[in-house]
């Protein structure tokens, strides 16, 4: 082989050579882009991901708070409207879901509240306790038939006129005390607008999750006399919000859009 063919062919394999490393290094480069892009997009899809979870929480997760010696969940909530125009259904089991409240803890002759609420009304008694306040159930849950009997002779009371006498007490299913969700505290009289309980009541009561179901300027929409002793649960959070923008259970389910009927049933926390 003379030196002229073994130079074109040295040079024929080096090029041969230099196209298959530039072919693979093509290949390489491709393949590492493709691994790249899909890394990225896997790293995007998980954070939309994540981001998708975050901004979508559920009402129904907990939100654990100390109060004193309990441990309270601030989002548990019982939003049941129940008044004259959102009365009870025919077949509401009453007295479904009871607790007895142990007698150091009420005034009068009427000792059951609902199961899930009493963790949060006794907490809130014992911390008025200790900050000297005698703060005591008076009137929590009314039996339908109780209702019935306090009803009437509200209307006696007002000659035979059941549509004033309903401003003052419920008719029989449409009463908050039915549901066992609110209560009366210390005496059912005007005169606790003027005690330390009221006072107490007005500056703490949110932070246990009760709101002043009847507000003395709210009387056209609650269709309810004012009644600075009638206390009803909602929960830690929503007590807070409803405050905050100043208005009573009625517009809150409003704004809110909520079905008035919500939490009709709904099962007891442990604590």
């Amino acid at each position: 082989m003379t030196g002229d063919i073994k130079t074109a062919l040295h040079k024929r394999i080096i090029m041969s050579l230099y196209a298959l490393v530039s072919t693979i290094a093509v290949l390489v480069s491709v393949f590492t882009a493709g691994s790249a892009v899909n890394k990225k997009n896997d790293v995007t899809a998980t954070k939309k991901n994540n981001s998708s979870k975050a901004a979508s929480p559920t009402d129904d997760r907990t939100e654990m708070v100390t109060r004193g010696e309990y441990t309270l969940d601030a989002n548990y909530k019982r939003l049941l409207l129940v008044n004259a125009n959102n009365p009870l259904p025919e077949d509401y089991k009453y007295g479904w879901n009871l607790t007895k409240i142990d007698s150091k803890y009420h005034n009068g002759q009427l000792d059951q509240i609902d199961a899930g609420i009493w963790p949060y009304m006794k907490a809130m008694i014992e911390a008025a306790w200790k900050d000297g306040v005698d703060l005591k159930v008076w009137s929590p849950y009314r039996s339908y038939d109780t209702q019935r009997i306090l009803f009437y002779n509200r209307v006696k009371k007002e000659n035979g006129d059941e549509a004033k006498a309903a401003t003052a007490v419920a008719r029989p299913g449409t009463s908050e005390h039915n549901t066992a969700l609110c209560a009366d505290f210390n005496m059912a009289n005007s005169r606790f607008e003027n005690t330390e309980m009221f006072d107490w009541l007005c500056k703490n009561a949110e932070d246990y999750g009760f709101i002043l179901r009847y507000p003395k300027d709210r009387i056209n929409i609650t269709g309810v006399m004012y009644e600075s002793w009638h206390w009803r649960f909602v929960g830690i959070n929503a007590a807070k919000e409803i405050n905050n923008l100043n208005v009573t259970l009625e517009e809150y389910v409003l704004i809110k859009k909520l079905n008035p009927q919500d939490g009709l049933y709904k099962d007891p926390i442990s604590q």
